[in-house]
């Protein structure tokens, strides 16, 4: 995120009114006008599937109702009593009369029988065949006695001779008896001899015609596929009259079709295309009825709206970003200007002033600019000649300095000089002074180790007992690897010197500094006590606020104190470092340093200080 504004406010003003233009109304637009499409797009598809779903159950109606008057004509015909008695005479109450006659009694009672059919499975041409299993059968339809001792091999009228419950068989769909291409939707159920009895003396067989069922289906979906299927998928009845008794797996999946019942569903086909899926149950067969229709169908006309919708706001954004290329012109040329004239002064040409064309806060900043160049035409002339007085006074200031590395080298040779006249504590003064100063040359380190910098500090208190031929002990317990540890340079040394000036002033016994250093997690703390004359009442703050006030006085100028120590901590490592002073624990007084402790700090760093 931050690299994009980074990026954007690198653009020009020009490029930023237009993308800010852009974002303010094109997009929003852009995405409004997806969300309406989506938003409409989903609410037709709802209605549409709203009204797949009415059509579907209306067929499904029309099946239930054929599939209850299968169902009444069946139970009808079975509990019949005439064709109990017809089906199960063994022709004695016949012997007299010839069989002709026989038969022409018995089908007389069938055709009786029969004419009480629903007229509905009648507009069907339904076909009604009674198997008799004493070789007696009877039928409504032509050339049935061909048939019978076929029909009669089939599994399904075994299974039901040898059943005995009396429930109804949809056998399902199977090919004409003549082999003409059509199918047939079967029903069969047993006949008893007798209500109280077990015993099967025939089957009665009802089949409709498939085209006759699927048109009734297909009356109110023109648009739609519709499938009759077994619950296993098997096809019964479908537009396409070579997938019937196929498998719908070869199209879409059955699981899929099972777990969705009485719902509406987006799938796609075995050819990849998207379609919407309805689908009932059917309980009279065990059967479910399914509906398709090509998604594409259904979204075609949603298309040519959405196509419509973007060209015409594709239209309004071309003429509003034309519009936003017009503004921002006017509001970037005067810019673009102030900018150009500004390039000339950087390339120190100062005449460029601009030509302000507009009251406005751009106009206003370019006579501002023009101002501005009046004022450092008339500076330049003064600071060329302040410059040359400078540079006159740096010279002779030059002149006058002394260059330490030069001093160092001085204070080496009187070293030497002593030693050859035998003053061995001028030597020593000499020598410790000469590694103070070399101590102060950092040479661009600011970081030291702190064991370069507790051999400072002896060096100094050497130099300081010599001077004031004073004794002052120094007790320093350090672990060796902290003493490895880098702090800033010089950052002890004026903590002692504070101590010798202000605690050991009027002090009857030997100064005594002690020196310690702990880790404790990630901070490092410093502690120097002195056994002097302690604070007397002061405090961290007034200390360093005085100090504050002497940074004022000439006299104390370029002093080295508290403050500046606590000042240079907060510095390199932050606000949340610095020193503490207090009293000591019997008396005098206890300066605390507190800084960061890092592991990749402690490495081994040579020291150029020696005692």
């Amino acid at each position: 995120m931050r690299t994009i504004i980074g990026k954007f406010r690198n653009l020009s003003i020009r490029r930023k009114l237009i993308m800010s233009f852009s974002v303010i109304v094109v997009f929003p637009l852009i995405i409004s006008l997806l969300l309406s499409n989506n938003i409409v797009t989903n609410f037709m598809l709802d209605e549409i599937a709203s009204l797949n779903e009415n059509s579907i159950n209306d067929s499904s109606k029309v099946l239930n109702r054929t599939l209850d008057d299968i169902a009444f004509t069946l139970l009808n015909i079975s509990n019949n009593s005439n064709v109990r008695e017809i089906l199960s005479d063994d022709n004695t109450n016949y012997k007299i009369q010839s069989g002709k006659i026989q038969r022409y009694e018995k089908q007389k009672k069938f055709d009786n029988i029969f004419e009480n059919i629903p007229i509905s499975l009648m507009t069907y041409n339904t076909s009604i065949t009674i198997l008799g299993e004493k070789n007696f059968d009877y039928g409504n339809w032509g050339e049935y006695s061909r048939y019978t001792k076929e029909m009669k091999q089939n599994n399904w009228y075994k299974e039901i001779i040898k059943s005995k419950d009396m429930r109804i068989r949809w056998i399902g769909v199977m090919p004409g008896v003549e082999n003409n291409g059509d199918y047939f939707l079967e029903a069969a159920m047993p006949i008893k001899i007798s209500s109280s009895s077990l015993t099967r003396i025939g089957v009665v067989h009802i089949c409709i015609n498939e085209n006759n069922i699927y048109k009734a289906l297909n009356s109110n979906n023109e648009t739609n596929e519709i499938y009759l299927l077994q619950n296993n998928g098997k096809i019964l009845s479908c537009k396409n009259k070579t997938e019937i008794s196929k498998n719908i797996n070869s199209r879409l999946n059955v699981s899929k079709i099972n777990e969705n019942l009485g719902k509406s569903y987006i799938d796609v086909d075995k050819n990849g295309k998207k379609i919407v899926v309805n689908s009932v149950s059917i309980d009279k067969g065990n059967w479910i009825l399914v509906s398709m229709i090509s998604y594409e169908k259904l979204v075609a006309p949603l298309t040519n709206i959405r196509n419509i919708l973007l060209f015409i706001n594709l239209i309004f954004m071309i003429s509003f970003l034309i519009v936003a290329l017009f503004i921002s012109n006017i509001i970037s040329k005067p810019i673009i200007k102030l900018r150009m004239s500004m390039l000339k002064v950087e390339n120190g040409d100062f005449n460029g002033k601009v030509e302000v064309e507009s009251e406005d806060e751009i106009g206003k900043l370019s006579q501002n600019f023009n101002n501005m160049l009046d004022k450092v035409s008339e500076l330049l002339v003064l600071t060329k000649e302040q410059e040359r007085l400078k540079r006159d006074a740096e010279f002779e200031a030059l002149q006058a300095q002394i260059n330490p590395h030069f001093l160092f080298n001085t204070l080496s040779s009187i070293r030497w000089a002593a030693a050859a006249y035998g003053d061995k504590k001028v030597e020593d003064m000499v020598h410790a002074l000469s590694i103070l100063l070399r101590a102060s040359i950092t040479n661009g380190q600011e970081m030291v180790s702190l064991e370069s910098e507790i051999n400072i500090l002896k060096n100094y208190l050497d130099l300081v007992q010599m001077k004031q031929g004073t004794v002052i002990i120094f007790e320093c317990n350090i672990d060796e690897i902290i003493m490895k540890y880098r702090i800033p340079h010089l950052l002890l040394q004026p903590i002692v010197e504070n101590s010798i000036l202000h605690g050991f002033g009027d002090l009857n016994e030997p100064g005594v500094i002690s020196m310690t250093a702990i880790v404790a997690e990630d901070l490092l703390k410093i502690e120097l006590i002195d056994n002097g004359k302690g604070l007397q009442g002061n405090t961290l703050d007034s200390i360093l606020n005085r100090e504050s006030e002497a940074l004022d006085d000439k006299k104390y100028y370029k002093s080295v104190g508290l403050k500046n120590i606590h000042d240079r901590i907060k510095l390199i490592y932050g606000q949340n470092y610095g020193i503490n002073i207090c009293d000591g624990e019997k008396n005098g007084t206890k300066v605390t340093l507190y800084l960061p402790f890092q592991k990749e700090g402690v490495h081994i760093a040579d020291s150029n200080v020696s005692r």
